[in-house]
């Protein structure tokens, strides 16, 4: 088992909406919890790293992508249980609006994907409706951005 399933108290972790000329940056998850399925790049807070450095570190670690962060969106607490109700994750997201600064993209690893995806045209294989929720909650500002690079 590893640190993150199963946790003694929530984990602190960031998302981005990272925005280039062709839209929104989303990865495809490669671990649990929505393994395989669409989102926004992001990931856990480390030990004496801030939140904004953690955005910063995770997208490109993910994507490949150097991006610098606009403001911030909102929190929210992603919580999975298990078959028997015991919680499995538990994570407390805080989530950016950012800037790509690059914009060539290169996976976290050798089978993973990564794409620029219009906010009207999101993928299916979305990881929730909360992410699709989230990304149009700033649809003004993503096609400012859009429009500015």
């Amino acid at each position: 088992m590893n640190e993150r399933r199963y946790p003694s108290l929530p984990i602190p972790g960031v998302g981005a909406i990272v925005v280039g000329p062709e839209g929104v940056l989303l990865a495809r998850r490669d671990k649990d919890p929505r393994k395989g399925l669409w989102s926004i790049p992001g990931g856990g807070v480390e030990l004496g790293e801030t939140q904004e450095a953690s955005v910063i570190r995770e997208v490109e670690e993910e994507t490949g992508v150097k991006c610098k962060i606009v403001e911030f969106v909102s929190t929210a607490d992603l919580i999975t249980l298990d078959s028997l109700g015991k919680v499995e994750f538990h994570f407390l997201l805080n989530h950016y609006l950012a800037r790509a600064i690059t914009y060539e993209t290169r996976p976290e690893t050798d089978d993973g994907e990564v794409g620029w995806f219009h906010p009207d045209k999101l993928p299916d294989d979305i990881a929730n409706q909360r992410i699709v929720d989230l990304i149009l909650s700033v649809r003004d500002k993503i096609f400012r951005i859009m429009q500015e690079q």
